[in-house]
């Protein structure tokens, strides 16, 4: 598995476009984190939350952000070797990348995308105020990643074997 995520990653055009896509979810979710604080300060948020819990919550960001980045350039990778579009990974991909989302913001004085669905201290409520569903969002991420990344070997074993015949 990590063999042909290497491959991929290795070409300069995927791993500019993993590293550019991990940029722009880590930011987008550090933004979302931050966004319903005062002053919108990281400080203020580690005052609310602890530095153990900011830490922790932005490793698991970054993790996040990591796994979309590699999922997307494997997702081109496999989009080149076969046009058929396979539900299974979309919806784990799509499901571990909003749940991420949703996931980011502050337990103690509301998640913004939560927000906008009526229920803003809804990461308050959760026993681990949130982190748990950060870890959902990789579980569903990795589930993904290791879906699309046998669908890639089997595509380049079906093209050897195409070759020989």
């Amino acid at each position: 598995m990590f063999g042909i995520i290497w491959l991929v990653i290795r070409r300069k055009k995927y791993l500019a476009l993993t590293a550019a896509t991990t940029l722009v979810v880590f930011i987008l979710s550090y933004f979302l984190t931050i966004w319903a604080i005062t002053g919108k300060s990281i400080a203020a948020y580690i005052d609310m939350s602890s530095w153990a819990f900011t830490l922790f919550s932005l490793f698991l960001s970054l993790v996040i952000a990591v796994l979309f980045g590699v999922y997307l350039s494997l997702f081109l990778v496999r989009r080149r070797l076969r046009k058929e579009r396979e539900i299974k990974n979309k919806l784990c991909s799509a499901s571990g990348t909003a749940i991420g989302l949703f996931a980011a913001g502050c337990p103690t004085c509301g998640a913004p995308l939560f927000a906008l669905f009526g229920a803003p201290l809804a990461l308050f409520s959760l026993p681990f105020r949130g982190l748990e569903l950060k870890v959902l969002s990789i579980a569903l991420l990795a589930l993904s990643i290791y879906l699309l990344v046998e669908n890639i070997q089997k595509q380049l074993f079906c093209k050897v074997q195409t070759k020989i015949l």
